[in-house]
């Protein structure tokens, strides 16, 4: 029941912090204005980029989890939606005009795999993850405050059953830093999201010079 109290308030933020986070990535990349593919890459069940975009059918979503995969293709039936592993992504080199990749290098595997499959098919990205140093972990439906300072797995646990969040998952978050994304994207920029005066995430985005937005193989996407 406490959970049903918040949990509208913090959808409510999650919205807002969502619908915040297209207007920066369309203030940096103007993916608006590409006329080819884009891809959103680990994108669930299309509860972000590829719901925001005002072209769906411009969109691939690659995800590999089929049954969120699923949803996506329900909730966005123009989107392309590709069951895959996003470190072994079944696209062509530089056959997408921009990446989207919101919170999911800190839950991969290896992270300079996902980030050499990005450099790889895209001319342009936008990756965003969060900061590990920010009091708050929004890997939870209700932000869990200062969760990397709690001692052992047996508290961790019982602070998740609190707050109605899921051990493991917030277990397998691991968080890069700005110097370790710097070495995965070396061309890229990095900007900060913040509240409070904090970093809350990082952006990592590259904008490939007007002149190189072309794909290598025009009308080629790739093996889908």
């Amino acid at each position: 029941m406490r959970h049903a109290i918040f949990r509208p308030v913090f959808a409510l933020l999650r919205r807002r912090s969502r619908h915040r986070r297209y207007r920066q990535i369309q203030a940096l990349m103007d993916v608006e204005s590409l006329p080819d593919l884009l891809l959103d890459l680990g994108g669930g069940a299309a509860s972000f980029f590829a719901a925001t975009f005002p072209r769906p059918r411009q969109v691939i979503l690659v995800e590999m989890d089929p049954t969120k995969a699923q949803h996506a293709r329900q909730r966005c039936p123009d989107l392309s939606v590709v069951v895959a592993d996003g470190e072994r992504l079944p696209l062509a080199d530089r056959s997408v005009a921009a990446t989207i990749c919101n919170s999911v290098i800190e839950h991969v595997a290896d992270p300079s795999a996902l980030a050499v499959e990005i450099r790889r098919v895209s001319r342009s990205y936008f990756l965003q993850t969060p900061h590990g140093g920010f009091p708050l972990d929004f890997h939870s439906f209700i932000p869990i405050p200062f969760y990397n300072l709690i001692p052992g797995a047996k508290l961790r646990r019982l602070t998740c059953r609190l707050f109605g969040a899921h051990f493991e998952y917030l277990s397998s978050v691991r968080y890069l830093s700005e110097s370790r994304l710097k070495q995965l994207f070396p061309e890229a920029s990095i900007a900060y999201e913040r509240v409070g005066g904090l970093k809350k995430s990082f952006y990592v985005y590259y904008l490939a010079a007007y002149e190189d937005r072309a794909p290598r193989h025009p009308g080629h996407p790739g093996q889908l």
